[in-house]
């Protein structure tokens, strides 16, 4: 009687001792599952390609394009860190309906500038609501824009000119010819005012070491039989820099561009299906099919030499993931999966702020992505 009386008293404690464990774990698992997205898409509206993006601060934005039906190209504005847009078309004088805005770069929150095809360096004065064009800059063909500090910068595409008076004026250092070769630069970087770097069509990347005037190529450790075009080109210090592509690409270099080599982990080269989608459809005729798009990478930024986001897409699904690591690009992970949407452009402003935005390619809104870690 006694051994049963102890028996039942011994049984709830136990019981009592371990529910406030189990109610832990269930609140664990429960707030592990509401966890907010890392990154939020904000609905804009326009339907355009959106080529350059880049803050002042957390708050002080502005993305950079055209499209097929705006005329003169687009540039959109946030002051509350890509939460709410606005903007403005017609940028290019006397452009017609494909000429568009490319890369974009400001020095505060008032003055910038924008490369503009053929139509050179553009500036403005008031916020990117008004543009004006840069002197010694026109007819240029001229793409991706980079400036080391307020007065020295260098603009290419194909040719590279360099201003150092803050981008009013230019001075065409070299251009694709026949004595000099074809240069397409797709991307620029510099870490000084002599040392630079273009990547472009063919796996190719070039170095300059005189500030522009000329160009070397450079060896990559490529895959074999693979000459992937090089979009994106970003240093986070002058020992520290990547380059990535198509085909999943992405290189890396530790001791300012003498070595590169190639980070594949993690990286979502061929797409993974997510679990209930339907597979591929292949081709009835077997000499018809063709495998599936691999992941384009268009940019990549890094806010210091461990922490940094790659953007890339699928064209045959019309959707883009962003990628992330942090560490330095040894291991990659997907953090975000944006259908409908061709992420062209990337800006990272430190560890807890980045955006990104590019094409949209199916009926939805068109989004631009800000990086929200904890929901703010």
């Amino acid at each position: 009687m006694n051994a049963a009386r102890s028996h039942a008293v011994v049984a709830p404690a136990r019981l009592l001792a371990i529910a406030p464990l189990v109610a832990m774990l269930a609140l664990a698992a429960s707030c592990a599952q509401r966890a907010p997205e890392p990154w939020q898409a904000v609905a804009v509206p326009t339907d355009a390609d959106f080529s350059g993006m880049w803050f002042t601060d957390s708050l002080n934005g502005w993305v950079a394009g055209g499209g097929w039906a705006i005329e003169g190209g687009i540039v959109g504005r946030t002051r509350d860190g890509g939460r709410t847009w606005s903007f403005d078309s017609g940028i290019i004088p006397n452009a017609g309906e494909r000429a568009a805005m490319g890369r974009v770069q400001f020095r505060d929150s008032l003055f910038g500038r924008a490369t503009a095809g053929h139509a050179g360096v553009l500036l403005t004065d008031d916020g990117g609501h008004s543009w004006r064009p840069a002197a010694g800059a026109s007819s240029s063909g001229l793409y991706d824009l980079h400036f080391i500090d307020p007065r020295s910068g260098w603009a290419a595409g194909t040719s590279v000119a360099r201003t150092e008076d803050g981008g009013e004026t230019w001075n065409t250092l070299t251009s694709s010819t026949g004595d000099r070769g074809f240069v397409l630069a797709n991307a620029v970087a510099f870490t000084s005012a002599t040392r630079g770097w273009a990547v472009g069509h063919g796996g190719s990347l070039r170095r300059t070491d005189d500030g522009g005037a000329s160009w070397t190529p450079v060896a990559l450790p490529l895959r074999a039989g693979e000459r992937p075009i090089l979009r994106g080109i970003s240093f986070c210090e002058p020992d520290h820099g990547w380059i990535a592509g198509e085909l999943g690409t992405i290189f890396r270099t530790r001791d300012g561009g003498t070595t590169w080599t190639l980070q594949e982990s993690g990286v979502p080269i061929v797409r993974v299906i997510p679990r209930g989608e339907e597979p591929r459809p292949r081709e009835v005729v077997p000499e018809l099919e063709t495998p599936p798009d691999r992941l384009e990478i268009t940019a990549i930024r890094f806010a210091d030499p461990a922490n940094g986001w790659a953007v890339g897409s699928y064209s045959d699904v019309a959707e883009s993931v962003v990628l992330r690591t942090s560490d330095g690009g040894e291991t990659w992970r997907v953090e975000h999966v944006q259908p409908g949407e061709m992420l062209r452009s990337l800006f990272v402003l430190d560890a807890g702020h980045a955006w990104a935005a590019g094409d949209r390619a199916r009926t939805q809104p068109q989004v631009i992505l800000r990086y929200a870690p904890s929901g703010r």
